[in-house]
């Protein structure tokens, strides 16, 4: 049994009735140690007639001061149910208390609802009409209205399993509740406000032509980066697989499928060597990839701040959160943070160099080499050749990754593509 307020008065009724003491004697008597209910308590020679009228005459004090109001039938059940059994234990309880924080503690982390458990909440759907006001607009795009999700019952929920069942960024979710702690599960029935969203409509994308027009992405941005990187030899997994880098949430690599995607299928979440998809709903699923990384962008860097770089700077902009999602936006002196000060200053060539995430991993490299160079493509000649200045430093460094004979390849294609860049052409990276 739980100890809420009627049991403390039960407590402590049943102490004062069984000590036949006098009161002054009663107040210097050392505190007994509180334990996590009434069933631990034990005294001898209870009075349940005079143990009930104490109740009582405290649950009318407590009324006349503000204080909740007790059930004294529900006191009465209890004294006659525990009574038989109750006396005091005189045994130290200090260590069995701190071993149970402990125990709670660790029964309050484990009681967090699994992912699958997590389900989108329903929204209302309208079509958007170009110019129409939406920070994004296009053909075969639905408007998801905002709404709201409220954890359910029994479990607290993660952040990032909220945000993945609803197909937003944690980095939105946070924008749109600034008032929630999402480092730590969020409790439950909280109330969380899930923003608002561009959704391509289901069957409208089934070819790489269809997914130029409906995201409105340069088409060698698609092709070079996101198609020749994120595919594998140039086409997409149709079956889950490990993208091979590891992390602290992915010790073996993250599941993909596709071109890159991670997360959910239709609304269930992808494992490795299971899930299964046509090259349709690849085309699809990059196709919604671009338009969520598209949208974190706009609302990072502001609508009228980002529409005002060149579309290049956009793309490179866009990539960086299409790669590594938003969580270059959460750190200090992060790539994005320093792009969005250049394009203050409409400093395009610096925003263009600043495409550069900071990385260990190889690939990761050479994809910030390529991504450097596709964002010079709609700067000036002398743009481009002081972002190519600026970005030297990382060329040379991936380069030195690529000193191998095996790499000799990679290493060959880079030099080609940043002697090509030089003159002016920003695409072909793999022909």
């Amino acid at each position: 049994m739980k100890v809420n307020l009627t049991n403390k008065l039960l407590i402590s009724a049943v102490a004062l009735s069984s000590c036949g003491q006098p009161a002054k004697q009663i107040l210097h008597q050392p505190i007994m140690p509180v334990v996590k209910s009434v069933d631990a308590f034990h005294f001898n020679n209870i009075n349940n007639e005079k143990c009930l009228d104490l109740v009582k005459n405290i649950a009318e004090f407590f009324g006349r001061n503000g204080f909740t109001k007790v059930k004294v039938s529900e006191t009465q059940n209890n004294l006659q149910q525990h009574s038989s059994r109750i006396k005091f234990s005189n045994r130290p309880a200090q260590t069995k208390t701190k071993k149970k924080t402990v125990k709670n503690s660790i029964n309050s982390n484990r009681n967090i609802a699994r992912a699958q458990s997590v389900k989108p909440v329903d929204r209302i759907y309208s079509p958007t009409v170009n110019n129409c006001g939406h920070l994004i607009s296009g053909n075969n795009i639905s408007y998801a209205h905002a709404t709201q999700y409220v954890v359910p019952k029994g479990a607290s929920q993660r952040g990032n399993v909220i945000a993945s069942a609803n197909g937003v960024s944690l980095y939105r979710l946070q924008i749109e509740n600034p008032d929630i702690d999402f480092t730590k599960p969020v409790p439950a029935e909280q109330v969380i406000k899930i923003p608002e969203r561009y959704v391509v409509n289901s069957g409208s994308v089934k070819s790489f032509e269809d997914v130029v027009n409906t995201t409105g992405i340069d088409r060698h941005y698609i092709n070079d980066i996101l198609i020749c990187i994120e595919g594998r030899h140039q086409k997409p997994d149709l079956v889950c697989k490990s993208d091979g880098v590891k992390s602290k949430e992915y010790p073996n690599g993250c599941p993909t499928i596709g071109f890159g995607h991670t997360g959910r299928v239709d609304g269930q979440i992808i494992k490795n060597g299971i899930t299964r998809i046509s090259e349709e709903k690849a085309y699809e699923l990059l196709a919604q990839d671009i338009l969520d990384a598209k949208l974190d962008a706009i609302v990072y860097m502001g609508k009228s701040l980002f529409n005002s770089a060149p579309r290049s700077v956009q793309t490179g902009i866009i990539d960086i959160v299409f790669n590594k999602g938003v969580e270059p936006f959460s750190r200090r002196g992060s790539p994005t943070m320093m792009i969005k000060d250049d394009l203050t200053k409409g400093d395009y060539a610096s925003a263009a160099a600043h495409t550069v995430l900071k990385t260990g991993n190889r690939g990761l490299k050479k994809r910030n080499v390529y991504r450097v160079i596709m964002s010079t493509e709609n700067l000036n000649q002398q743009e481009r050749d002081r972002a190519l200045t600026i970005a030297r430093p990382h060329y040379i460094e991936t380069l030195s990754k690529f000193a191998s004979k095996k790499d000799a390849r990679h290493r060959a294609k880079m030099q080609q593509a940043w002697k090509n860049a030089q003159n002016g052409i920003t695409y072909g990276f793999f022909e």
